[in-house]
């Protein structure tokens, strides 16, 4: 199964300003990451969500993101779907004792490696 994202038009040059979740943060972080013309007012300055955007704008290959549970699943995804980059995503002792093979199934169900 060949799944992709497109755009059907133009994203709009305004900024999104959001109310300065982590969550709302960490979700147009990745969809900025996808689609270039984005741009993010009132973003989070949690720990999670500088960790979400230090990895999105990395280009080494193992990433390590902490104790950002959100980050580690979106971004899981995200990095699955690249073509031809392999990276590692690492985090705190507990982050790797957190449950993510349902996701890592699923994705590789897709087509992911």
């Amino acid at each position: 199964m060949d799944i992709r994202l497109h755009l059907s038009q133009p994203i709009k040059k305004n900024p999104i300003t959001i109310t300065g979740s982590k969550s709302e943060t960490n979700r147009l972080l990745l969809l900025q990451a996808l689609f270039s013309g984005i741009s993010i007012e009132n973003m989070s300055q949690s720990d999670d969500s500088d960790a979400m955007q230090r990895a999105l704008s990395s280009g080494a290959d193992v990433i390590d993101i902490h104790h950002a549970g959100t980050a580690m699943r979106f971004l899981t995804s995200y990095f699955a779907q690249l073509e031809g980059r392999t990276v590692l995503l690492t985090g705190s002792l507990r982050m790797k004792e957190r449950p993510i093979g349902i996701l890592v199934e699923a994705l590789r169900s897709l087509g992911a490696c």
